[in-house]
């Protein structure tokens, strides 16, 4: 199994020294490196040319002429990979020395999983682990596992890559697209086990709750959504605004490329993926209905969340709580 690291950098000077030692430390390194810079102006390309001369393994860096953002930035190192199981890098986390070892022996063993997953310690900017991991925090908010997106966490199987790349422009994160179709075709495989320091220096692209270095508890999820609901009201035409989010463009692009991945996926992956597709249409369907409820005067609404309810709509988002959202038209 030939294995490649992509790694999409962006300014990361101050802590990237540190990802890219812990590449050299593994117990089963890399074949190659593919890294995509994002047109950075500090001194990550000088720090990636050094460790390139120095590395073990081949270092491939590629600079953008323009800026693509992190998905787009992660799309381009994603399609130079040539690895039969490709690891996601960010520039400012550090793997241990059994990640790759540890990750690889699951991919291989479990021949029908497209992505593999492993849990990952929660750290300060100085990697003091603050006892909190990935996946703990999950649990602790009550999230459901399929949450768990973290593209650091995560290593792709080429035949994955080979139907799903490359990422749709304007889709806005590389980790949701390429976890959210194994999950979606049910071959994500976790491994409940603490490979790598996910470092939270205040700088971070991803800025969820489940991220945060204190723990996450159900109650204070509920808070945080109160307060996110408060300032849109406050703020916004937030009625508006939900039944546009409801409508979910990234699941229209996410079910475009589904229909169209369908008449090219090899046979053992098109019963998972229409499996998948029909999902989706569930789904779109399930959001359009509650996104036209939300529109509707009150009267009408309540009469409108009740069918919905009757119908058992509500069983696949938050229950009682999504129907009281619909019913204020929040």
């Amino acid at each position: 199994m030939n294995i490649s690291i992509a790694m999409a950098t962006y300014n990361g000077a101050r802590y990237l020294q540190a990802q890219l030692d812990s590449f050299v430390s593994q117990t089963r390194q890399p074949d190659e490196l593919i890294v995509n810079d994002d047109c950075s102006t500090d001194n990550t390309l000088q720090i990636l040319k050094n460790f390139a001369e120095i590395a073990p393994f081949k270092v491939i860096i590629h600079s953008n002429d323009h800026n693509y953002g992190c998905c787009g930035n992660f799309n381009q190192a994603l399609l130079k990979t040539t690895g039969d199981l490709v690891f996601l890098s960010d520039q400012d986390d550090v793997w241990f020395t059994k990640k790759i070892e540890r990750m690889a022996a699951l991919a291989g063993e479990d021949t029908q999983a497209l992505v593999v997953m492993n849990d990952a310690a929660l750290t300060d900017a100085d990697l003091v682990d603050t006892g909190l991991t990935k996946l703990g925090q999950i649990r602790s908010a009550g999230f459901k596992e399929s949450s768990f997106v973290m593209g650091c966490c995560a290593a792709v199987k080429r035949d994955l890559l080979d139907l799903c790349l490359p990422i749709p422009e304007g889709f806005p994160a590389h980790d949701n697209w390429l976890v959210d179709i194994a999950n979606g075709m049910g071959r994500r495989s976790i491994l409940p086990e603490v490979l790598q320091y996910y470092r939270r220096h205040g700088g971070n692209q991803s800025q969820g709750l489940v991220n945060r270095t204190t723990r996450v508890t159900r109650w204070r999820v509920q808070v945080e959504h109160l307060k996110g609901r408060v300032w849109k009201l406050i703020g916004r035409d937030s009625c508006t605004i939900n039944s546009r989010r409801l409508a979910g463009a990234p699941q229209l692009l996410m079910r475009r490329w589904a229909e169209a991945a369908l008449g090219r996926a090899p046979k053992p992956y098109a019963t998972d993926l229409q499996r998948y597709l029909d999902r989706l249409d569930h789904e779109a369907r399930a959001q359009a209905q509650r996104a036209n409820i939300r529109l509707q005067q009150l009267p009408a609404r309540l009469g409108a969340v009740l069918r919905f309810w009757r119908a058992r709509g509500y069983a696949e988002f938050s229950g009682v709580k999504s129907a009281l959202r619909d019913l204020v038209g929040r």
